[in-house]
């Protein structure tokens, strides 16, 4: 009788903030290896300092947005998000040395389709709507 071995799946681990802070300029890929932008800054929960949202520059007229951190992947010195770049730019917009409100982040999630009471959405549902829930991070 052969023995089956069980294979160990590898889940993906997602990024540290040291890792996030270098990418900071670097081009973000999108579906069909279209130029999302570039990342301009991450945001961290205010109050814990765990990074939340990679902001994403959509051009010098066009403004930043934010997409989750953790649907931002790394490799072979590339960025990556699943994310048509039509898309992208249907995001709400914000600078990037803005911090965001509860109300702002929870449009975000409504935006990437992060359901109420999932996720960043049920972290930041109960706060007012007009408290800071994420702030810029600095290197």
């Amino acid at each position: 009788m052969a023995e089956t071995k069980k294979k160990e799946s590898a889940s993906p681990s997602i990024p540290s903030l040291d890792d996030a802070l270098k990418w900071e300029g670097m081009q973000i890929d999108g579906l069909e290896n279209k130029t999302l932008g570039r990342i301009a800054g991450i945001h961290v929960d205010a109050e814990d300092g765990e990074p939340r949202w990679a902001l994403v520059r959509l051009g010098p007229l066009a403004g930043c947005t934010a997409i989750p951190f953790e649907h931002v992947a790394e490799g072979a010195g590339r960025l990556w998000a699943a994310y048509e770049r039509d898309w992208i730019k249907e995001a709400p917009r914000f600078r990037p040395n803005e911090s965001l409100t509860a109300l702002q982040e929870l449009e975000l999630c409504a935006h990437w389709g992060i359901r109420e009471g999932q996720g960043r959405a049920a972290q930041v549902a109960e706060q007012d709507a007009d408290e800071i829930t994420a702030v810029p991070r600095d290197d």
